[in-house]
Parts: C-alpha cells; structure tokens; sequence
C-alpha cells in the first residue's frame, strides 16, 4: 500500500497514470464497468482550448485545477490550490436543478449553509452571510426534533437574494436539514456566488474566454473577443 496524503498533486498524478497502466483492458467481471482515468495536462492556452473544445472520449462535466505542489486538505473544506469550473458548454448541470433535464432552473438558488449561534449562517470558508428569522430558526428545531440547534448543523435553504458584493444572503424558506451521512461541509461562498452569477447571466468575469486570459497571463485578448 502507498500513502498519498502527504503526496503533492503532481505525485498523485503520475501514481493513477502508473497504476491505470497496469490494469487489464477487459474487466474482472462481465458486470464490472471498465475504469477509465481521467487525464491530466499542464495548463496553458493550448491545453485548455483543446479540452474545452474537443471530444475527449467521454462526457465532460467541469474542470478541476489542481496546484501541483498542493497536498491533501482534509481539516479545510476550502483551499485555493483545488478549484472546480464549468460552462453550459462543458456541462448542462452548471446551474443546481431537481431536473432530470436540466431544463429547468428553479426560481429560488438553492444553497447549504451551516447554522451558528445565533441562528447566523455560514459558509464553509468560515463566512457569515445570512441569518434566519425565528420562524425559520423553529422550522430547523422542528425538523432536527430536538432543542434548538447550535454548533454544525447543516441547513438546506432557497435563497431570494444574493448580494456578491456584500457577501450576503436573503433565506426566502428552510426546506430541510443535510444529514451528516449526505453532507459534510456547507458550501463555499466561492460556489455560491458562481451559481448566483451563472443564474444572472452575468459570466464574463467567469466564463471561459476569461479564463484563457488568466493562462495567457491577459496578455493579448482571446480570438473573437474584445480585451
């Protein structure tokens, strides 16, 4: 066995590439579905249009960004050096939806977020962003049946309201509790904003073309955009 915890990115990397090719083609059993590794590329301009242009053998989903030095964050819900991204392009879940579809986006954001003392919610990088009412507060002691809440207890919200500027957050209603077994962390005030913002239609700080000026290091805009 191999200890990858304290292994940086990098390090991880090339262990699933060394073990995926020594993996038979054909799976142990007929009810086995084959494994596939996802693969991985430096980032530069050129990488990151052909993933996100090309037909990479199997249904795209996001981007994940690793830091290559970054190790295990297993006591932070949040680290700079791990980041998820995705576009309507890439995937069709880029807004949260019950749908089967997709197709249709509810009328409210949903968000999970972690109720403190208080009745103050808060993110899982540690920011405060909202607060429920006591009618809502009673709604959460009822559904947990128990004294009122304190400490990690996660709250499934639809929210009215987001003000990325401020960091704030207008609950509209409460409609349940994660339980442990379904959610550890809250989410990210990141993930938060990057729904609000995919909600609004307002991308161009987070789409794609700024994302290839980032790995161009914003030297020269991309084709068929103004810089």
């Amino acid at each position: 066995d191999t200890d990858l915890a304290t292994a940086d990115a990098e390090c991880r990397m090339f262990w699933l590439e060394s073990r995926f090719a020594e993996l038979s083609e054909t799976p142990a059993s007929r009810r086995a579905r084959p494994l596939m590794l996802t693969p991985t590329f430096p980032v530069t301009p050129e990488t990151l249009s052909k993933c996100y242009h090309t037909d990479l053998g199997f249904i795209k989903d996001n981007f994940l960004f690793l830091h290559r030095e970054g190790h295990y964050q297993t006591s932070q819900a949040v680290t700079p050096l791990a980041l998820m991204w995705r576009d309507r392009q890439i995937s069709r879940w880029v807004i949260d939806t019950p749908d089967a579809t997709a197709a249709k986006v509810p009328e409210r954001q949903a968000v999970v977020l972690e109720l403190r003392n208080g009745a103050r919610l808060r993110t899982a990088d540690r920011v405060v962003i909202g607060q429920l009412d006591e009618q809502q507060l009673a709604q959460v002691t009822e559904l947990t049946k128990g004294p009122r809440p304190a400490g990690k207890t996660l709250v499934r919200c639809e929210a009215s309201a987001v003000d990325v500027a401020a960091r704030q957050v207008t609950i509209a209603q409460v409609t349940g509790v994660a339980g442990a077994r379904s959610r550890v962390w809250p989410d990210s005030w990141g993930r938060i904003a990057f729904q609000h913002l995919q909600r609004q239609g307002q991308t161009q700080h987070i789409s794609f073309q700024a994302l290839m000026r980032a790995a161009i290091g914003d030297a020269a805009p991309v084709a068929g955009e103004e810089k």
